[in-house]
């Protein structure tokens, strides 16, 4: 391991002598595309992974010299993508919790490629970009899962995007907030209280409010019932109610 790939991760053990470790590093992978299909026997993918570490601080994808020829997975822990605005301000435009595959459009080319940032102790599995496409290439079913695992993605994405288009504040940190509890739980965190794994100013780079517009609007929601605060966890109450106002699909786990 280079100098560069040392300062991104913290390599706990050499994962790639042991199958063992890479299955159970795969499962929450296998956890989410079985939504998208039949169980599917990921050890194909083991030949495709370079190496799995510890993200020791928020880090974005780019901190690892070879990013352009990896493509990274959450074993555990979050992510995000963004777009930076000529004036410096920046855009969330997704989520990625774990066994999302972070920067899958790139594989295929044609689509814009969005930076990504891991948050601290996120534990990545890294694949070298070649050797993935073509395990997937040959692989139909798999292919298959990944590429509707994508759409839902895609759906899910559009349908937060008409909102932060047209809805107020209220409901843009609402839907926001569902999307991240759907997101918790498609990579198994279906845990009733969650922790946020943004900040107020991530918050407000993912619904295009201010950290202090969004501090006084998670306060009204509070206000008004939707959501329960415990330190600093909080639970969305009343989740058909808010689904049935916003429209809100779930398009993995509905």
């Amino acid at each position: 391991m280079n100098g560069s790939q040392s300062a991104f991760f913290r390599q706990e053990r050499d994962f790639r002598t042991s199958d063992a470790d890479i299955a159970t590093a795969l499962a929450n992978l296998a956890r989410r595309l079985a939504l998208f299909g039949a169980e599917l026997d990921l050890s194909v993918l083991h030949p495709a992974v370079d190496r799995i570490g510890v993200i020791q601080r928020d880090q974005p994808i780019w901190a690892d010299r070879n990013h352009n020829d990896r493509i990274f997975a959450l074993e555990s822990g979050f992510a995000f993508a963004f777009s930076l605005y000529p004036d410096g301000r920046r855009h969330i435009g997704d989520i990625f919790a774990p066994g999302a595959i972070c920067n899958w459009s790139s594989v295929w080319g044609g689509m814009l490629v969005e930076n990504v940032t891991f948050k601290a102790r996120s534990r990545v599995i890294v694949f070298d970009r070649e050797r993935l496409s073509d395990i997937v290439a040959d692989n139909r079913s798999l292919r298959e899962a990944i590429e509707r695992h994508e759409m839902a993605r895609c759906h899910r994405r559009q349908q937060r995007c008409r909102g932060l288009i047209s809805l107020p504040a209220t409901d843009r940190l609402a839907l926001a907030l569902l999307d991240i509890q759907d997101e918790l739980a498609t990579g198994g965190e279906a845990e009733e209280w969650i922790g946020l794994p943004l900040t107020l100013r991530e918050l407000g780079d993912f619904t295009g409010l201010t950290d202090v517009h969004v501090s006084r609007t998670l306060k009204k929601l509070q206000d008004t019932g939707f959501i329960e605060k415990r330190g600093k966890r909080l639970r969305l109450n009343a989740q058909p109610k808010m689904r049935a106002a916003l429209d809100y699909q779930q398009f993995y786990l509905g």
